[in-house]
């Protein structure tokens, strides 16, 4: 039930967000769009943060490590503290607004809240099986 929840607000903050981002011309350039696209497809985890893996410079970001840790998923990190355009481009990519943001197999999963929400329902370890990830609790 909670992760229904989830998935409905996601839809409607996604929608909300990327309205307000048609309207006020938050565009996404050729380059920045391949550049994006060619990062979350690369590997098969792969985490926008604040921070890195060894530092992270959030709370939010820390709490996203600490459950792809806990479940031993290797992750590549991208520590858009240092690449302002990176991290306003993933916003649009994703249209999601915040950071972190979480890719599998190059599919946008979700931030932080989405991430701990899958953790506590019990539904991570059957998501990363599913996509051929593997992790500590998964069947593979």
């Amino acid at each position: 039930m909670l992760r229904l929840a989830s998935r409905q607000a996601f839809s409607v903050l996604r929608s909300n967000y990327s309205s307000a981002a048609a309207a006020g011309g938050g565009g996404l350039s050729d380059e920045m769009r391949k550049k994006i696209d060619g990062i979350v497809k690369k590997d098969d985890v792969v985490v926008f943060m604040k921070g890195t893996q060894q530092e992270p410079a959030c709370g939010f970001s820390r709490n996203v490590k600490l459950v792809l840790d806990f479940h031993n998923v290797k992750f590549q990190d991208y520590n858009v503290l240092t690449d302002p355009e990176l991290r306003e481009g993933v916003k649009v990519y994703s249209e999601w607004p915040t950071i972190p943001q979480v890719y599998v197999k190059g599919e946008f999963v979700g931030g932080c809240d989405i991430l701990i929400s899958m953790h506590k329902d019990g539904e991570i370890s059957d998501f990363l099986d599913n996509k051929g990830v593997p992790n500590k609790y998964g069947s593979k």
